[in-house]
């Protein structure tokens, strides 16, 4: 009783940690406010300032669209970041505090789609940059893999910084990325020359190889650049994210030199789509930055065995190595036109690439609009005009309002004889992963002052695990402006919850799960409980008492679909009040 009581007392103290989370506009795409980020540069590339809102003209689908916010953006010194507000013992919030007056930055080594070789002399490259960053230069390291990884925080300690980079660019083989055309070991002279039917259906099968690997490395890169979308929801203004990457495979064109020439052929359209509306949503826009650098054709050596085969092997690779280029960096220029970024391809300048698109990125123009059109679905077109004059302008060039019933999944292109892809709430809760911030809350995590050798009701064993356990509840309040509630004709608001608590043990083992859906027509009344209060919930998981264990809790939004989550060492959840009233950690 004391427990449950101290619980429902804390959680009628939260509205004021959620009143700098609506103070930003929020993108809404398909709804009824958009938000665009102009970077104006002149014919030196350098950012052009004090131009006024009356300069602009906005159209959408070739409509004139009228301006209903308007800023100007530039890069500052030093970055005023909200302090962090002293938190009772076992309290905990996804709210993310960034610079409340400049871009975030963010840097994404990407060494999924990246060949060793380029990743050890992107290495030097990248410590140079951040040795000569500007005094001030806030960041946020991650690194891709096989998974997502966040290496640090926003921070402008280089020391920091240096370490992050250290880490983020450890060369590593991708165990999925293919090797280069024409770079297969040399077969004996002595080889005998196989018939056309037998080198055909050779090529075939090594495309066929390629084309489930670059399949996949989409599905993961997508996931990524979704998942990055998410956490970085909640921060209000504009993020720049540097993406350092070797490739980006998402349009396999295709290859006459086989005997099926669309065999090797897959298309991701629908889920580029998603893609960039997450980004949209979040004011994400991206900077690819191509580590190959200036590169040729790796088929010089005609001598090589694999060529023994006949030209016609010779030149299919040479098509196929002219394709990948012209549909890797066409990939990257698509990614950052459609979320107002700007790629880099073809220079081995690294350095001096990064540190222009964060100084591009730092200044910039906001215009904020409601669309004329409410109804209409598919692509939308974003055109941006300054009066005659050299410039050049950046930014997102459309976005996506689906139909929900034609509305495809990343699943769509993939194996129907291989599982379905995680989902984007099992993506969120995994151990380690970017907490998501599309829903802020804050969570207070009490234990049981006595261990138990009972799990809480509803909990499922994941992984082998004995007693003695802490039962520990957690306490939710939620931002209630992060919910979608759509109004019904009665009066009441349709509000649909997933509460997640999953337990972890330090190497990302799954232990202990409990989930719980909250589906309800919430009446006047209780929305202005919501409103004035955030939205509470309550639940219970059992953790390991002997040991070092992690609890990862989230809220999924089933109708907006949007996540928020948090994770705690077990160490830090506090301890439920002694008979003396008083409370400690674990």
């Amino acid at each position: 009783m004391r427990l449950a009581v101290f619980v429902s007392s804390w959680l009628l103290v939260s509205p004021a940690l959620f009143a700098q989370a609506t103070e930003a506009p929020a993108i809404r795409t398909g709804t009824q406010i958009v938000v665009v980020d102009v970077t104006v540069l002149d014919q030196h590339g350098d950012p052009v300032h004090h131009l006024k809102q009356a300069d602009f003209a906005l159209l959408e689908n070739g409509a004139a669209q009228a301006v209903s916010h308007f800023e100007e953006h530039t890069a500052t010194d030093a970055a005023r970041v909200a302090s962090v507000p002293a938190m009772s013992p076992g309290t905990f919030t996804n709210f993310p505090f960034a610079p409340e007056d400049a871009a975030s930055n963010i840097l994404l080594f990407d060494t999924l789609n990246t060949p060793e070789s380029d990743q050890a002399m992107a290495r030097q490259k990248l410590i140079a940059f951040v040795k000569a960053a500007r005094p001030g230069t806030r960041l946020a390291v991650f690194t891709l893999s096989t998974r997502l990884t966040l290496l640090q925080g926003f921070t402008s300690d280089p020391a920091l910084l240096l370490a992050a980079v250290g880490r983020s660019t450890k060369v590593q083989s991708s165990p999925i990325l293919p090797e280069s055309i024409g770079a297969e070991e040399a077969l004996s002279s002595t080889v005998r020359v196989p018939s056309p039917e037998i080198k055909g259906t050779m090529r075939q099968g090594e495309a066929g190889q390629t084309t489930a690997q670059n399949r996949m490395r989409v599905l993961i890169t997508l996931g990524a650049m979704n998942q990055l979308a998410r956490y970085l929801s909640g921060m209000p203004g504009r993020k720049n994210l540097v993406w350092l990457s070797g490739s980006f495979p998402l349009n396999v064109l295709p290859n006459a030199g086989l005997k099926n020439a669309f065999g090797a052929t897959d298309s991701f359209e629908s889920e580029m789509h998603e893609t960039a509306n997450l980004l949209a949503r979040s004011q994400v826009a991206i900077y690819p930055i191509d580590l190959h650098g200036l590169q040729n054709a790796p088929l010089s050596d005609a001598s090589s065995g694999k060529y023994v085969f006949g030209s016609l092997s010779v030149q299919s690779d040479v098509d196929a190595f002219s394709n990948q280029k012209l549909d890797e960096q066409g990939t990257m220029r698509q990614l950052a036109e459609s979320t107002g970024g700007k790629a880099y391809v073809n220079t081995n300048d690294l350095k001096g690439s990064i540190g222009k698109a964060l100084e591009n990125g730092a200044n910039y123009y906001t215009l904020v609009y409601s669309p004329t059109d409410k109804e209409k679905a598919g692509y939308r077109r974003i055109e941006v005009h300054l009066p005659a004059g050299n410039y050049s302008l950046s930014y997102r060039r459309g976005y996506y309002v689906d139909d929900p019933a034609s509305k495809k999944t990343i699943a769509s292109h993939a194996d129907k004889k291989a599982p379905p892809p995680p989902g984007p709430m099992q993506v969120a809760m995994q151990y380690g992963a970017p907490p998501p911030s599309q829903i802020i809350f804050k969570a207070l995590l009490v234990a049981d002052a006595k261990p138990s050798d009972k799990l809480a009701e509803g909990n499922i064993v994941a992984s082998k695990s004995k007693p003695p356990y802490r039962l520990v509840t957690i306490a939710y309040a939620a931002n209630p402006g992060d919910i979608t509630m759509p109004a019904r004709e009665d009066g009441t608001r349709h509000v649909d919850l997933e509460f997640v608590a999953l337990v972890y043990d330090r190497d990302g083992k799954l232990f202990i799960q409990q989930s719980n859906r909250i589906n309800v027509f919430a009446k006047p009344e209780a929305v202005r409980d919501f409103l004035r209060e955030g939205v509470r919930y309550q639940q219970q998981i059992a953790v390991p008492a002997k040991g070092e264990y992690y609890v990862r809790s989230g809220i999924h939004d089933l109708i907006g679909d949007k996540i928020g989550a948090i994770e705690v060492p077990a160490s830090s959840i506090a301890v439920a009040p002694s008979s003396s009233g008083q409370m400690s950690a674990k």
